[in-house]
């Protein structure tokens, strides 16, 4: 194979896989994202997740304003939010199309959401931590910055165990 050709396949190569986004998964450290606030929403600006990455752990919850299970279970994370105080950091990521997104700051308010709330349009961190597009769906990040469980779905019966969970998080190192 001449040179011209192998330079070819591997600039190729290379191209492939820069189209492909690393998913985030249990047991590996979380990407880097930030996001643009929901209009209306508790927050304003933009989120970043270094913010707070390796200083707090993290919870970051994919929803949408048409989902039941969201509307339960946002206000669950917000007590979790409260009790924790500064110390644990929650953000919601509206996975909303541009026909519901206008909706998702003022639904969160009226849930009585605190934490920072946020739109994903263009899908760019749904695709890499949520690559199902489930909703409701749950990533959560220890101190160190690894993601450590995910969680797909939500029922008022497993709010226990969420709370226990967050616990365990709150205690690791």
């Amino acid at each position: 194979m001449n040179r011209r050709a192998f330079a070819s396949i591997l600039l190729s190569a290379a191209v492939a896989s820069a189209a492909q986004p690393v998913l985030a998964s249990v047991g590996t450290e979380a990407p880097e994202f930030t996001l643009p606030c929901a209009p209306g929403g508790p927050t304003r600006g933009r989120f970043r997740l270094t913010d707070s990455l390796h200083r707090k752990p993290i919870v970051v919850l994919f929803w949408a304003t048409w989902c039941q299970p969201c509307m339960q279970e946002l206000p669950v994370y917000q007590a979790l939010f409260q009790r924790y105080g500064g110390q644990l950091q929650v953000v919601a990521i509206s996975m909303d199309g541009p026909d519901t997104v206008a909706e998702a700051g003022a639904t969160a308010r009226r849930l009585g959401v605190t934490f920072p709330v946020v739109t994903d349009l263009e899908t760019q961190v749904v695709s890499v931590y949520n690559p199902r597009r489930a909703a409701p769906f749950s990533v959560w990040i220890d101190r160190a910055g690894i993601i450590t469980r995910e969680r797909e779905g939500f029922s008022m019966s497993e709010q226990p165990q969420i709370e226990a969970g967050i616990a365990e998080l709150m205690r690791r190192r």
